[in-house]
C-alpha cells in the first residue's frame, strides 16, 4: 500500500504568482487559492526500493504541465518522491535550489535539476516513460519543447493591458496565429506517429502527460479569448491524446487523490 504523510503550510508568494499560469489547470475546479498547501510523500508499491533515489519536487499547488508531467510520470512508474508545494521562493533561493531562479525544480539525492525538459527526460528514463529508441526519445523532447513554446506565447499576453488581452489571444488562435501554429506542430507530431493518441511510439510517455496538462490549461475556460472548445474543434489528434491519457487508470487514480475537488479530469475533451 502507498503510505501518505501530509503536513500543511501557508501559501508562498511565488505560488501566488505561478497561479496566474496554472491555477486553472483542472478547469478552475481546484481548491481555492486560500486553502492550505499539502506536502505529500508519494510511496512506491511495496515500499521504497533500495535502488530508488531520494527525490523532492518543488512547485506550487497546481496541476500546471511543467511540474505535473514530472510528478505524474514518477507516480505512474511507482517511484517514490516528496511532493513539496508549500515552500517560499525566497527560501528555495536562499537554499541554492533555484539554479535558473524559477520553479519547478527536482532534487535528487541533494542535487538539483531544473528546466522541465531536463526533468521530464530524467524521470521518463527512470520510469521507462521515454522510449529507448533514440529517434522516438527525440520526438518526446520535441513535444515538450513545443509545450514550452505554447506557454511562452500565452504568457506574453499576461503583460498586456486588460483591454488588449482578449484581442491578442483571439488573434493567436486564428489560422496563421502563433498559438495556432504551435498547436498545429503538436498535432503534426501525433499524425507522424500514426494518429494513435500518443506522441512517440504506441504507449504513453512523459510527453503525452505534458501535452495533456497543457491542453487542460488552454481548454479550462479561464483564458479569456481562448474558447474552451478551441482545441477539441480544431485539433482532433490532440483531443484524442487527451482522451487517451484521461482514460489511463493511474492518471484517474492520481487526479482523484491529488485534486479531489476537481474530479478525476477536466472533461473538456469529450464530444458534446
Amino acid at each position: 500500500r502507498r503510505q501518505w504523510r501530509q503536513a500543511w503550510g501557508r501559501h508562498s508568494s511565488w505560488a501566488l504568482r505561478l497561479a496566474m499560469l496554472g491555477a486553472a489547470a483542472f478547469g478552475g475546479a481546484l481548491c481555492a487559492i486560500s486553502a492550505p498547501l499539502p506536502r505529500v510523500v508519494r510511496q512506491a508499491r511495496g515500499g521504497a526500493s533500495a535502488a530508488a533515489p531520494s527525490m523532492k519536487i518543488y512547485y506550487g499547488d497546481m496541476a500546471f504541465w511543467r511540474a505535473e508531467c514530472v510528478r505524474l510520470c514518477l507516480y505512474m512508474g511507482d517511484v517514490p518522491f516528496e511532493d513539496i508545494r508549500d515552500q517560499k521562493r525566497v527560501d528555495l533561493k536562499a537554499a541554492g535550489k533555484l539554479t535558473f531562479g524559477a520553479v519547478p525544480v527536482l532534487e535528487v539525492e541533494g542535487k538539483i535539476l531544473s528546466q522541465t525538459q531536463a526533468m521530464a527526460s530524467y524521470v521518463g528514463r527512470l520510469t521507462g516513460m521515454v522510449p529507448t529508441d533514440p529517434w522516438l526519445a527525440a520526438k518526446v523532447d520535441e513535444a515538450i519543447n513545443g509545450c514550452t513554446d505554447v506557454t511562452t506565447t500565452i504568457g506574453s499576453t499576461f503583460r498586456l493591458p486588460d483591454d488588449e488581452k482578449v484581442p491578442a489571444r483571439e488573434a493567436l488562435v486564428k489560422p496563421g496565429g502563433r498559438l495556432h501554429m504551435h498547436l498545429s506542430g503538436l498535432e503534426a507530431l501525433l499524425e507522424q506517429n500514426g494518429c494513435c493518441g500518443h506522441i512517440a511510439g504506441k504507449s504513453i510517455t512523459v510527453a503525452d502527460l505534458a501535452v495533456w496538462r497543457l491542453i487542460g490549461w488552454l481548454s479550462s475556460g479561464v483564458l479569456d479569448g481562448i474558447p474552451k472548445e478551441f482545441v477539441r474543434s480544431t485539433f482532433p489528434e490532440l483531443a484524442k491524446l487527451c482522451e487517451a491519457v484521461e482514460a489511463h487508470p493511474k492518471v484517474q487514480e492520481w487526479t482523484a487523490m491529488t485534486y479531489p475537488k476537481a474530479g478525476y479530469a477536466s472533461k473538456v475533451y469529450a464530444k458534446p
